[in-house]
């Protein structure tokens, strides 16, 4: 199959949910049974999804949420064991790509909302979001230690957030933390009574800016780290005189003179 040729919503996903709301993309695990846990077709579906929504110019902004008490398990260690116990899904094309990556190829804000556990590979998923809004019952941990394993992808994942050494504790002791020590250590971005509320808030907020302008900033923000520390103002100069070109540009500067709010148009 063509990644063009269907709607991302006219999919039969197997593992996971899709809708869009105006300008925000909802990707939703939806394998409760067996606590979200991924498997490879699930993976390859994650990650047809994202690529329609980080194409499409109508998406601003992608939600991943949770069916279910959990939000992620990790890897379903049966099913990539034994990869021929699992149906494939002929509509989806099959991707090779670790999920943290296929999370991270997303040029546009990304927002996990979680309601329940995160556990090991789950980690993988959040760690490459933007916001990670958390509810009080939220949890997390990385017990992977006490299977005779280490966490090594989830470590590369959130050495982008998280202090070396809270992250060495984590990996290396196994344990639990609340949603509270999570804020505290920078991986999670919000803590609220009601993140369901606050993660529509956030959305609407970035919809209502100039998403060309953030999906620039989000490309340089991610190459700069493969360039030479002495050639980062130079690169930037040369992104930021790509978006003042831009027709969001002028319709923001338009929208400012004539103080009303600006029609963006996403190039």
């Amino acid at each position: 199959m063509s990644d063009n040729s269907a709607s991302v919503f006219e999919v039969p996903f197997i593992y996971i949910k899709v809708r869009q709301e105006e300008h925000v993309f909802y990707l939703t695990l939806a394998r409760p049974g067996k606590r979200n846990a991924f498997t490879p077709v699930m993976v390859s579906e994650m990650a047809f999804a994202f690529k329609k929504a980080n194409e499409s110019p109508e998406v601003r902004v992608v939600v991943i949420e949770a069916e279910g008490p959990v939000f992620c398990a990790g890897m379903d260690l049966n099913v990539f064991n034994n990869p021929e116990t699992e149906a494939g899904n002929p509509l989806v094309p099959v991707s090779d790509i670790p999920l943290a990556e296929a999370v991270s190829q997303l040029d546009k804000p990304s927002i996990a909302l979680v309601k329940g556990p995160v556990i090991a590979g789950g980690f993988l998923i959040i760690g490459e979001c933007t916001f990670v809004v958390a509810g009080p019952e939220a949890s997390f941990s990385l017990p992977e230690v006490k299977r005779g394993l280490f966490p090594m992808q989830v470590m590369a994942t959130l050495s982008k957030s998280m202090s070396q050494r809270k992250l060495l504790e984590m990996c290396i002791l196994g344990n639990t933390y609340s949603a509270i020590d999570a804020l505290e250590m920078g991986l999670i971005t919000h803590l609220t009574e009601d993140p369901e509320m606050l993660t529509r808030q956030l959305a609407e907020q970035i919809s209502d800016n100039a998403p060309f302008a953030i999906k620039k900033g989000i490309e340089a923000l991610k190459t700069l780290g493969s360039l030479p520390e002495a050639g980062h103002q130079k690169y930037l100069k040369t992104k930021l005189e790509e978006i003042r070109s831009s027709e969001d540009a002028r319709a923001g500067y338009e929208a400012f003179k004539s103080k009303s709010k600006p029609v963006w148009k996403n190039k």
